[in-house]
């Protein structure tokens, strides 16, 4: 049984919002600032009239609701964005990576230097893996 706050996921994306994520602060203003640009323009658009006048009502009323909510986000302390607590791994022992000695470096060298001598004398322009 779901707590009455609780809406489902399915629930929760055909209402048009997710629950599994929070939206920053400055993500939201920024939404914010699109949807008032969005009203505004419409709003100076919309033909003034008298069956206009409710229309041109409720559209001032939206974009005074969108400062209110800028207002009480900007007002708000900011805080780190309510995420589940990672669960801690235990750390393995640090291996330390397997590093190749100076004479082992100078032994590949070598062999490096003798195949590439050999392809020489056979006449091949690249060392082509056999």
């Amino acid at each position: 049984m779901l707590a009455s706050d609780e809406i489902p996921v399915e629930q929760s994306v055909h209402l048009g919002f997710r629950m599994e994520r929070q939206m920053k602060e400055k993500k939201a203003v920024k939404k914010l600032n699109k949807a008032k640009a969005l009203l505004s323009s419409v709003l100076d658009q919309y033909a003034s009239g008298n069956s206009a006048g409710d229309t041109r009502y409720l559209l001032r009323a939206a974009v005074s609701n969108i400062d209110q909510a800028q207002t009480s986000i900007k007002s708000t302390p900011a805080s780190p964005a309510a995420r589940p607590a990672k669960a801690e791994v235990a750390a393995a022992p640090a291996k330390r990576a397997a590093r190749i000695s100076e004479e082992g470096r100078k032994r590949l060298s070598l062999a490096a230097k003798r195949r590439w001598a050999a392809a020489k004398r056979k006449g091949a322009r690249t060392l082509s893996a056999a």
